[in-house]
């Protein structure tokens, strides 16, 4: 009669550790190929175990074979030879990240500050999404998304940003990259994409990947060295065969700068000289302006459907929740469906339902205006902090009230990497306009930071600032 030490199960299942220790012993030949293994009551018996977890142990067995069930006879060990043995090693734990010890700001990162989420207002919609969601929370979810969230996307557009979106040219996917990836596709291989020199340079890079070609496009040139320079050098972007021009006027990355009239009316120009051309606006961020009204999307100024609008919930709501949406002009849409339908949505119907949820009651807006006041006061805190800091006499701020990011050009003689390193043993990790873009704007003797104060608690802006201080100390 076989036997096992059951206390060595620890939180297995009494009947998944019984199948994997007989799994193991047919696997090494101590339970040979057509011997005959005890009754399921005779074994249960025996170990002091019910007959139903031995029945389970062995109908486990059976349907993978490894035993075989004759009627009347009983279990007989299947021929395995061919089986490879099973190791004992469990295979390493991943340990679980946490942020660096001693790490007091990441100026990297793009975080945000979730106390101020409204989780228990999510945790219902949720709930209500599970419940509402009947049979289709298991189903698969149509290519452009479930109807429920395009709707109230499109509503959403209509009220917030002034847009006339047809909720049937809305496409659902997990994040702006995605989405880009399957409109390039749609484009199809080594489509030229148009992007500013001082544009993300995460995507320009990435570009290739998505079957893509990056054409840069600088700015025009300005007598002001010093000056980025807001205009576009459209004269270069014409002498190139790009089809798309990537932009984001609401909020250009990493400058923050808001794209004048003259270069909004330049891009759409340029998409409305030849077939085939179409701008692609960004909108990420838009949401967070602090003084004045909200800059109006070219989407919303386009008359001739050349503007495919991107946007993205990951910044507005959680990083974690990867949903973000394009709006494509009805052509597009059209050829979209017909080359790219039988794709599933990449973002499950239980996000889907309880984002829309979310939007519908409008609980999402109540979150974006308590969010813009949020930040508001902490931006003015830390530029004020900054403003009376010993940093001042040598640094210039460039911040637009838009985003939650701003410049802090530094005059000092040291180099990147002794910034980068001086600061993460203050606690600090600091990031540079050219961690971002492919543009270099400093001169010999400055540097330009990117400070990113999304997940900054603002009780600790103080000490922040004076630790900031103390990496340009000489």
């Amino acid at each position: 009669m076989i036997t096992y030490d059951l206390s060595a199960r620890g939180r297995t299942s009494l009947y998944a550790f019984l199948y994997e220790r007989i799994r193991d012993d047919i696997i090494a030949g101590t339970l040979a190929a057509g011997e005959k293994l005890p009754s399921k009551r005779a074994l249960a018996q025996n170990l002091g175990v019910g007959v139903n977890t031995i029945a389970l142990a062995y109908g486990q067995l059976v349907a993978e074979g490894f035993v075989q069930a004759q009627e009347k006879r009983g279990y007989f060990v299947a021929d395995v030879r061919d089986i490879a043995p099973v190791s004992s090693h469990r295979p390493e734990r991943l340990p679980v990240e946490e942020d660096e010890p001693g790490c007091v700001m990441d100026f990297r990162a793009n975080r945000l500050n979730l106390d101020s989420f409204p989780i228990d207002l999510w945790n219902r919609c949720m709930r209500k999404a599970m419940l509402d969601g009947g049979t289709r929370l298991y189903q698969t979810v149509p290519y452009a998304g479930l109807p429920e969230l395009r709707n109230a996307i499109a509503e959403y557009l209509h009220r917030s940003r002034g847009m006339h979106v047809s909720p049937a040219c809305i496409v659902i996917g997990a994040g702006t990259e995605y989405l880009l990836m399957r409109l390039f596709a749609l484009f199809g291989d080594n489509v030229g994409f148009g992007i500013e020199s001082t544009g993300f340079k995460k995507l320009i890079l990435g570009a290739s990947k998505f079957h893509a070609r990056a054409v840069i496009v600088p700015p025009k040139p300005s007598d002001d060295l010093f000056d980025i320079g807001d205009d576009l050098d459209m004269d270069r972007l014409r002498g190139t065969d790009a089809q798309l021009m990537y932009v984001s006027p609401a909020n250009r990355f990493p400058t923050g700068r808001v794209m004048p009239a003259s270069t909004r009316s330049d891009v759409l120009r340029w998409a409305y000289e030849e077939p085939g051309r179409y701008v692609v606006e960004d909108d990420y961020d838009s949401e967070f302006r602090y003084a004045g009204r909200l800059t109006l999307p070219l989407f919303a100024e386009d008359g001739r459907d050349r503007v495919i609008y991107l946007n993205t919930f990951s910044k507005t709501m959680v990083p974690s929740l990867r949903i973000g949406y394009m709006v494509l002009p009805p052509e597009l849409m059209d050829a979209y469906r017909d080359q790219q339908g039988f794709y599933s949505c990449t973002v499950s119907s239980f996000e889907q339902f309880a984002l829309a949820e979310f939007i519908d009651s409008g609980a999402f807006e109540r979150h974006m205006n308590r969010m813009r006041n949020f930040y508001r006061k902490k931006r003015k805190a830390l530029l004020k902090a900054l403003r009376e800091s010993p940093l001042a006499r040598r640094s210039t701020i460039e911040e637009y009230a838009a985003g939650t990011h701003f410049l802090l050009r530094v005059r000092t003689d040291l180099k990147r990497t002794d910034i980068t390193q001086k600061g993460e043993r203050l606690g600090l990790r600091i990031s540079f306009f050219t961690d971002y873009s492919i543009c270099d704007i400093d001169m010999p003797g400055q540097v330009t930071l990117v400070v990113n104060y999304a997940a900054i608690d603002p009780g600790r802006i103080d000490d922040v600032v004076d630790r900031l201080c103390q990496v340009f100390e000489p």
